[in-house]
């Protein structure tokens, strides 16, 4: 017995000192844990990448002889044209334009010249477009916001231009791995889709015909309240309950604020931070930190696209907005309607101030039928008797909210120089949507 002790205290000795010479010799591990990646937070979502959020608007196909078709966002031929184009082939030497360039005809080019016209709906910065784009530039020009792509063959010769947001600044790529065939084939994938006409009201196109479109009724949940605190404050224990105005409910925990509004529908976040006056808005910083901060805080419900800047390049907060697509096109809002839209404001990468909606649409379970907008003559002349002075008309979804579906119903939008919408009457006997 005694002889079984002994051998039982030696081995305890012997695997306290095995210990003792691994905690005194041993390198731990001292990475630091970031907050976000162990608490669950409450709101939560499909993540997407910055490269998924800067797509295009839509691409404008030109056939030559004043001849062009829209492909827009999501469409099949879109996607195809912007994996094999924009995303796989390389535009090197990008250099500001030579003088005549400055004095090329664009309508000429855009009537007489087969090519391709990629627009995006918010100038994005060259700095991020190459997180997305084989581009090299023979200048740092990553503060340069590109606002469309302009590809056009000239006899066997591949032109690429960029269109900045800086007055008179082309950039045009002295070499790329784009071939005449190449482009030719791409535009070949419109022959058969519908015919778009350049408007003599602005720089937008219309369809020739009526547009079919599907209409969809959409089952949605909404994010509660405890999954806002839990999501946005760091410690929802010390969020309370303020007060309530106007059917908004307010909660505090000293420094941050939320408001809850649009009966539980919408929710705006603030957490006020403190930023030299003369600090200068770095827009592609503030830009990819404002994706990081919506991927953990609610996310992407369906297909979302950066949409606008405000200021674009100036000191002080900068406000992004992402607008919400459901097929190819926007879900637009009116007045005080607050939907489809998500809006982050930023100063020096951090958020200060969030607002999206609550709901989430479960679009996999809608019921659809289809649908048409008016398009050719009846579409200009309503465009022409609504008296609006339209810097952009699109089809859009309006969004008509019940206690438990959405109906998503197709309209024309008309922007305005303002960057407000309305609707247009789809017929001549029916009031406005």
């Amino acid at each position: 017995m005694e002889r079984a002790k002994s051998i039982a205290l030696a081995v305890l000795v012997a695997a306290s000192l095995v210990q003792s010479y691994l905690l005194a010799y041993s390198s731990p591990n001292y990475d630091p844990v970031n907050q976000m990646e162990y608490v669950d937070s409450g709101l939560t979502g499909p993540s997407a990448a910055l490269a998924d959020l800067i797509l295009p608007e839509q691409m404008i196909l030109h056939f030559g002889n004043k001849n062009h078709t829209v492909l827009p966002y999501g469409h099949q031929f879109y996607n195809m044209v912007y994996n094999d184009v924009v995303k796989q082939q390389s535009f090197d030497g990008l250099r500001r334009s030579t003088p005549s360039s400055n004095y090329l005809d664009w309508e000429l080019i855009r009537d007489s010249r087969p090519g391709i016209e990629i627009r995006f709906k918010e100038a994005v910065p060259l700095g991020s477009l190459k997180n997305v784009m084989q581009i090299k530039e023979d200048l740092t020009l990553d503060d340069t916001d590109i606002s469309k792509i302009w590809i056009y063959l000239n006899k066997e010769e591949v032109k690429v231009y960029f269109f900045t947001t800086s007055p008179g600044l082309i950039l045009e790529a002295s070499k790329t791995d784009l071939t005449a065939k190449e482009i030719e084939n791409k535009i070949g994938l419109g022959a058969y889709m519908p015919a778009y006409s350049p408007s003599e009201l602005g720089d937008f196109y219309l369809p020739a015909a009526d547009l079919d479109m599907v209409q969809y009724q959409v089952p949605y949940s909404v994010f509660t309240q405890e999954q806002l605190k839990h999501s946005l404050f760091p410690d929802p224990g010390m969020a309370r309950f303020l007060f309530e105005r106007d059917g908004a409910q307010i909660y505090t925990d000293g420094k941050r604020g939320l408001q809850v509004e649009n009966d539980g529908r919408w929710f705006s976040y603030s957490d006020p931070i403190s930023v030299p006056v003369e600090s200068k808005a770095d827009t592609k910083e503030n830009l990819g930190n404002a994706v990081k901060f919506i991927n953990r805080n609610g996310g992407w419900n369906n297909g979302f696209v950066y949409s606008r800047v405000s200021p674009n390049h100036a000191y002080g907060p900068q406000t992004f907005e992402f607008r919400q697509y459901i097929g190819s096109y926007p879900v637009i809002n009116t007045g005080q309607n607050n939907f489809g839209y998500i809006k982050a404001v930023m100063q020096q990468g951090v958020v200060s101030n969030y607002e999206r909606s609550m709901i989430n649409m479960e679009v996999e379970l809608a019921e659809k039928k289809e649908a048409r907008l008016p398009g050719g003559e009846s579409l200009t002349s309503i465009l022409a008797r609504s008296g609006l002075s339209p810097e952009a008309v699109f089809p859009a979804y309006r969004a008509v909210l019940s206690e438990q579906v959405i109906d998503l119903i197709p309209v024309w939008a008309v922007e305005l120089p303002d960057g407000t919408h309305q609707f247009l009457p789809v017929t001549e006997d029916l009031p406005e949507i």
